[in-house]
């Protein structure tokens, strides 16, 4: 487990009189009338086979499906089979912590819209997505409030708190400078000038005790105070990321239950709010039989991201940490419900989500599909089919999570009605 340590920054008297002064916790953006609540994002990238987990279609001449049954986990239906135990694993341990949402409107067939959708819940191109609003809502303040361990994310107008440690590692060469050189570049990186623990205390004394007059003289000016806190914050926010060099020592890597380890041990040193994890190749055209160990494997990693979650403790006193934080799983589209001349199955604008944990309802699958597999229609505050409903569009997803998180979607999702029946 990677082990954050957080040394005493402010051990003067003037030190520790301006940290009490300067270092209050920005108010959060909240106001969905839930408690506020860490969040992973784990995506299955490509466009997932619905129906070989989530979506049970067995029996139809309308849809191919691949082998297994249907099995029933405490309310919960699943398909399952021998050739992917990991699902059948997970759900046998973690299913009374799941909801399924079936039937989700995507509205496109391209990937990159398709996954731009359903992770911002809106078609623009500057929007930011779901973890990237969790972390400006309610963890700001945090050292890499949003950490991107995949590829696809979209941090919009909070590129500022969005770090990627995976795909592009930017704090591999934010904390080695000489990372960002070509190998056997000629520069050295040795301090000029190496200071030992008390030297630093002594300057971090004088910088926060100058930072406390310049409050004190023109500090009754909001955007003076702003700024003040702003910097204060970051000497605070760099220590705690130049103790976090192992995020610096790998790069982009598929394997899920790696990027679990890594999620879990992130929320729980308090270095980010949100964090993504991703697991590639759904993108099953040629060979619909592929789902099959892409199932496994991405089950494989869920299991370990979820059984981390439920053995860490909680941010209170007897919680674990999968009781305040969400699970959100993921692809950015699905796929046909009858096989091409190849075998594969090609992109279909309907897909399923799953949400799993942070206190929230479990054991159940909301939403739904017909024998075509399209979306039915729901009443958005039960998630129970019905003709009077209206059919599961991206936006109403993407804001009830919001609100699932503690987040108030109407300031970042104004118009879209959220899908309540996640909270209730």
């Amino acid at each position: 487990m990677l082990t954050i340590t957080r040394r005493g920054l402010l051990l003067g008297t003037a030190a520790t009189f301006g940290a009490g002064l300067l270092t209050t916790r920005r108010e959060a953006r909240a106001g969905s009338g839930q408690p506020p609540r860490r969040l992973v994002i784990a995506m299955a990238e490509g466009g997932w086979d619905t129906t070989a987990v989530l979506d049970p279609k067995p029996g139809l001449a309308t849809i191919d499906v691949l082998p297994g049954d249907v099995q029933d986990f405490g309310g919960l239906p699943v398909y399952t089979d021998g050739t992917r135990p990991a699902v059948t694993g997970f759900f046998e341990a973690h299913a009374s912590l799941c909801t399924v949402v079936n039937g989700i409107q995507v509205q496109s067939l391209n990937h990159p819209d398709c996954a731009k959708r359903m992770l911002t819940g809106t078609s623009s191109d500057v929007n930011a997505d779901v973890g990237a609003i969790a972390a400006h809502a309610l963890g700001e303040e945090l050292a890499a409030p949003y950490l991107v361990l995949g590829r696809t994310s979209f941090s919009g107008p909070y590129a500022s708190i969005a770090a990627r440690a995976g795909t592009a590692n930017q704090l591999g060469t934010l904390l080695a400078a000489e990372r960002a050189y070509p190998v056997g570049s000629p520069a050295d990186f040795t301090p000029r000038l190496p200071l030992d623990a008390t030297e630093e205390d002594l300057i971090r004394g004088h910088v926060l005790a100058r930072a406390q007059r310049r409050l004190d003289e023109r500090g009754q000016l909001g955007h003076n105070h702003r700024r003040l806190q702003d910097f204060v914050d970051s000497l605070d926010r760099g220590d705690t990321l130049a103790a976090t060099a192992d995020f610096g020592d790998f790069g982009y890597t598929g394997d899920l239950a790696f990027q679990a380890q890594l999620a879990a041990d992130a929320l729980e040193q308090g270095l980010s709010h949100a964090v993504q994890v991703e697991m590639g190749s759904f993108d099953t055209h040629d060979r619909n039989l592929d789902q099959i160990a892409l199932a496994e494997a991405f089950f494989t990693g869920l299991r370990q991201l979820v059984d981390e979650l439920v053995a860490r403790p909680g941010l209170t006193a007897g919680s674990r940490m999968i009781d305040d934080t969400v699970v959100l799983v993921v692809s950015e589209m699905g796929r046909t419900p009858k096989l091409n001349a190849r075998g594969g199955k090609d992109h279909w604008p309907v897909t399923s989500a799953m949400v799993i944990g942070g206190g929230l309802p479990g054991g159940r699958a909301l939403g739904g599909t017909d024998d075509m597999q399209l979306g039915v229609p729901v009443d958005l505050l039960t998630g129970a089919p019905t003709e009077a409903g209206v059919r599961i569009q991206y936006p109403n997803f993407a804001a009830g999570l919001l609100e699932a998180i503690g987040v108030d979607a109407a300031t970042y999702l104004p118009g879209a009605e959220p899908f309540r029946a996640l909270c209730s």
